[in-house]
C-alpha cells in the first residue's frame, strides 16, 4: 500500500481548498434560496388551499328594496278619506328617503296587482299557497303574508311605507358579520308588561326585514301561515275568502306573536338548544345564532317610549313612524 507522505498530504489539502474556494458564497446563497423557492412550490401543489375567497364574493343578502304601495282609500271601517290620504302622503314622503340606494340596490315600490302575479310565478308549484294569498281580505294580514313571500321568493330587505331609512343600506349589517348573516332580525318590544306569559312582553320587528333568498325563516312564515289558514277554514267550515277574523287571529296567523315563534324556533334548531325571549332580553350588542343576527332594539326600533329604545342611538338603520298605511291596501296596482 502507497504510503501517504506529509508534503503530499500537504499539497492534495491545498488542492481541495482551491476547489472549495471556486464556490462563492453569494453563489452558495442563491442555491439556498432556489431551493426553498423549489420546496414551497411543490408543496402548494402537492397541498392546495382548502379554503378560496373570491376578490369579489356574492352578497348573502341580495341588493333588492321593497315596499308596499298604498292608497288613498279607507280599507275598514274605522279608516276615513282624510287618515287615508295623510297616510299615503307620509309614505310618498319617505320613499324618497329610499333614492338613491346604494351602488348596485334595486329599488321596488309595489302593489297587490304586482303582488299577485310574483306569487302566482314563484308559488307556482305549491298552489295551497297562491290560494291562499288571493283569497286574504284583511288588509294587514295581506300586507304581512306579502312581505314573507317576496323575501322567500327572492331575498332583500323589506321596509313598510311608514319607515324612513337612516343609515346607508350597505352599512346596516355590522362588519364582523357581513360574511355570515343571511338574515338580520330586529328587536321591537322588550319590557314587563303583566298581562303577558312570564310577565314580560317580548316581540321582532316586522316592519323592517332584511333576509337571504329563501331564508327559512320567511319559507316557514309561508308555510304556517297557509296551514294555519286552511287548518281555520276547515275549523269553521267556511271559504278562505269569507272567513272573518279577530286580532287574536291576525296577531298568531301572521303578525308578531306568529313571527316570534317562528324566529325562535329557527334560532334553536341553529344553535342546537332551545332559544327564548331571555336569550336576547335587554341587548346591547348584536348576538349571531347560526346564521341569523338578532340585533338590540335600536337598530330598527328606537324612539320609542319603552324597552330602553333610544331615538338618538348611533345604531340606528330606520325610523318607524306607525302610521298604518298597510291600512289603506292599494288593490289596483
Amino acid at each position: 500500500m502507497e504510503k501517504l507522505s506529509l508534503t503530499s498530504l500537504s499539497a492534495s489539502s491545498v488542492h481541495q481548498t482551491r476547489r472549495f474556494r471556486r464556490y462563492r458564497p453569494d453563489r452558495v446563497l442563491a442555491l439556498l434560496f432556489l431551493f426553498a423557492a423549489l420546496c414551497i412550490l411543490l408543496r402548494s401543489n402537492a397541498s392546495p388551499p382548502t379554503t378560496y375567497i373570491p376578490s369579489n364574493p356574492e352578497p348573502l343578502i341580495p341588493a333588492q328594496v321593497w315596499q308596499l304601495y298604498t292608497t288613498v282609500g279607507p280599507r275598514i271601517a274605522n279608516t276615513t278619506h282624510q287618515n287615508a290620504l295623510k297616510a299615503t302622503r307620509i309614505a310618498a314622503n319617505l320613499a324618497a328617503t329610499w333614492f338613491p340606494v346604494d351602488g348596485n340596490w334595486s329599488y321596488r315600490f309595489i302593489g297587490t296587482e304586482f303582488g299577485t302575479q310574483f306569487v302566482k310565478e314563484n308559488f307556482r308549484g305549491q298552489p295551497d299557497i297562491v290560494d291562499v294569498y288571493n283569497s286574504l281580505r284583511v288588509p294587514v294580514m295581506a300586507s304581512d303574508f306579502l312581505r314573507y313571500l317576496l323575501l322567500a321568493g327572492d331575498g332583500g330587505v323589506y321596509a313598510d311605507s311608514d319607515v324612513e331609512m337612516i343609515k346607508p343600506l350597505q352599512d346596516w349589517v355590522p362588519v364582523p358579520y357581513r360574511n355570515v348573516a343571511r338574515a338580520m332580525i330586529g328587536v321591537e318590544k322588550d319590557h314587563p308588561a303583566k298581562d303577558e306569559p312570564d310577565g314580560w312582553s317580548f316581540r321582532f320587528v316586522q316592519h323592517t326585514l332584511i333576509t337571504a333568498k329563501g331564508h327559512p325563516i320567511m319559507i316557514n312564515m309561508v308555510r304556517n301561515i297557509t296551514d294555519k289558514m286552511l287548518q281555520l277554514s276547515h275549523e269553521k267550515d267556511t271559504p278562505l275568502s269569507q272567513l272573518e277574523f279577530h286580532d287574536r287571529d291576525v296577531v298568531r296567523i301572521t303578525g308578531p306573536r306568529g313571527f316570534k315563534d317562528v324566529v325562535f324556533e329557527h334560532l334553536s334548531g341553529e344553535v342546537g338548544e332551545n332559544i327564548g325571549w331571555r336569550n336576547v332580553t335587554q341587548m346591547k350588542e348584536p348576538k349571531l345564532f347560526g346564521d341569523t343576527l338578532i340585533v338590540p332594539i335600536n337598530f330598527f326600533a328606537a324612539g320609542q317610549q319603552h324597552s330602553g329604545s333610544d331615538g338618538t342611538s348611533p345604531d340606528k338603520r330606520v325610523q318607524h313612524y306607525w302610521s298604518g298605511t298597510w291600512r289603506h291596501w292599494d288593490e289596483s296596482m
